[in-house]
């Protein structure tokens, strides 16, 4: 009997559904973000790696679906601790000690090969090698793009070829790995949502614990240079934290207390203000903005709330700003004092431009430094010092063969976004990428590693809802990939249904 076909015959049996059905609800989510949280409170890393690697093998060889997949994906990188950063003040060089070396590495061959065993053994209907697909050759491209990034030059390092083919597979991996594997049922956007909102709220905690436990806040204001959690600083925070708004939003229009959701989403934009970072505030505001705009005229149970509350903010930030404008101009000191200043980026983006001219066609690579004797100085573990700017990025280190691949892949998704068959789920999933995008414009977001994991598996849902809003309605309702609920925007389980909705 072949491998495959036992493990699918002890998957069957009573004990084993009962786990599978564990892992594929959403109290597993929940779960894994609490683990996520004892990792960074308690320098847990290796524990939490180990796990992860073991939970991936395990979906992957027993799961019918590999959705729950999502979950490490989108969490595990929070699970870095303050204790085990190389940033400063921590310093911390234990991610450069032989055991977690040896754990990192083993813990990613285990998961690395339980994903690419998946593909092979058990792959479900649709096989991204035999099938058009909306982003297949303009991920190739970029792909292509990172691989060669700095050939010829005569800085070119192999650490050039191996952060290149990082970035290759953070934006391609988990693309394929998903075409090839998640299997078509209904809920997958609500399923989605929850992650990035499970994932905000871990985020949340972490900057609260660091803003009232770690002596951030001097003298009533906030000192930004010492907002800093195992995984990053302030930017990456507020980064995140505003990439995954819309998410709040959309739960909000899809349960039946949506209300809850949606005051959630203003909540985690307060968040992004105390982290500040500006980059993100700006395009969190404008996300935020959108998205109670579309909350107030859109139909569902929500509409009104979403109308009062929007009112309600306006006129308390209004008495805010007027009765408490000394306390506030204190606490977001650093907003007052850098205004509208570029931070040094005008001063980086001119330098990417001079290096592009040093080498257009494949770039500098990414480890040439962005100015003779200059650098961040900010401590990690694999990044060198970037662009802030996707664009000044690619032509820096890429050359005009990476500006290339990149403007083939946004005409690519260009092009699924103005396709016929929009539906609330793929303005969700488009939203989420064009945040990352977004806040890619002036920081490096989508180049390290986790938001790109993100973003490729984002295409591909928003790639899926557009194939079944495309399909015929009959086919649509039996495969579970919409019907009336893509179309209409129904509500979830133990919410108010269609004609809720429609109220």
């Amino acid at each position: 009997m072949a491998l495959s076909e036992r493990t699918e015959k002890l998957a069957n049996t009573p004990a084993m559904r009962r786990i599978l059905a564990f892992f594929d609800g959403n109290i597993f989510p929940a779960v894994y973000a609490a683990a996520v949280l004892l990792s960074a409170f308690f320098g847990l890393e290796l524990p939490l790696f180990c796990l992860t690697a073991l939970l991936v093998a395990f979906l992957c060889v027993f799961a019918e679906d590999t959705r729950a997949v999502l979950v490490p994906v989108v969490l595990v990188m929070f699970g870095m601790s303050w204790k085990h950063t190389p940033q400063p003040p921590y310093d911390s060089a234990f991610f450069n000690g032989v055991p977690a070396l040896v754990t990192l590495g083993a813990a990613g061959a285990v998961a690395v090969s339980a994903l690419v065993w998946r593909m092979a053994a058990r792959p479900c209907e649709h096989n991204l090698f035999k099938e058009k697909s909306a982003f297949k050759w303009s991920l190739l491209a970029l792909a292509a793009a990172f691989l060669l990034n700095g050939a010829f030059f005569s800085g070119y390092k192999a650490a050039d070829l191996l952060l290149g083919a990082l970035f290759a597979l953070s934006f391609c991996a988990l693309y394929i790995f998903f075409f090839n594997t998640l299997q078509k049922r209904e809920g997958l956007g609500r399923y989605a949502a929850y992650l990035l909102v499970l994932a905000s709220a871990v985020i949340a905690v972490q900057l609260f614990k660091i803003l009232l436990a770690d002596g951030v806040v001097r003298e009533g204001s906030i000192d930004k240079d010492l907002l800093i959690a195992g995984w990053g600083m302030s930017n990456n925070i507020g980064g995140y934290l505003a990439a995954f708004l819309p998410a709040s939003f959309y739960l909000a229009l899809k349960c039946r207390r949506g209300f809850l959701f949606y005051v959630l989403g203003f909540f985690f934009y307060g968040c992004v203000f105390l982290t500040l970072s500006r980059a993100s505030v700006l395009v969190g505001g404008v996300a935020v903005v959108a998205c109670a705009v579309y909350m107030s005229v859109v139909k569902s149970p929500c509409r009104t709330f979403a109308r009062i509350f929007n009112a309600v903010c306006v006129l308390a930030a209004a008495v805010c700003a007027f009765l408490l404008r000394d306390r506030i101009r204190d606490l977001f000191a650093v907003f007052f004092e850098r205004g509208f200043g570029d931070s040094g980026r005008f001063f980086i983006w001119k330098q990417g431009l001079v290096n592009f001219l040093r080498a257009p066609v494949f770039g500098v690579g990414f480890y040439e430094p962005i100015a003779p004797d200059w650098s961040y100085e900010v401590a990690n573990w694999v990044f060198p010092d970037l662009y802030h700017n996707l664009f000044i990025q690619m032509l820096a280190a890429c050359g005009a063969v990476g500006l290339a691949a990149l403007l083939f892949h946004l005409a690519a998704l260009a092009r699924l976004a103005f396709a016929k068959g929009m539906t609330t789920e793929k303005l969700f999933y488009l939203a989420i990428v064009c945040m990352i995008l977004a806040a890619s414009l002036l920081d490096n977001h989508i180049f390290h590693i986790f938001h790109a994991l993100v973003y490729s598996a984002f295409l591909l849902f928003a790639e899926r809802e557009t194939r079944a809003k495309g399909a015929p309605a009959a086919s649509r309702a039996k495969d579970g990939t919409g019907g009336e609920d893509a179309v209409s925007g129904a509500l979830p389980e133990g919410g108010e249904g269609e004609k809720g909705a429609e109220k």
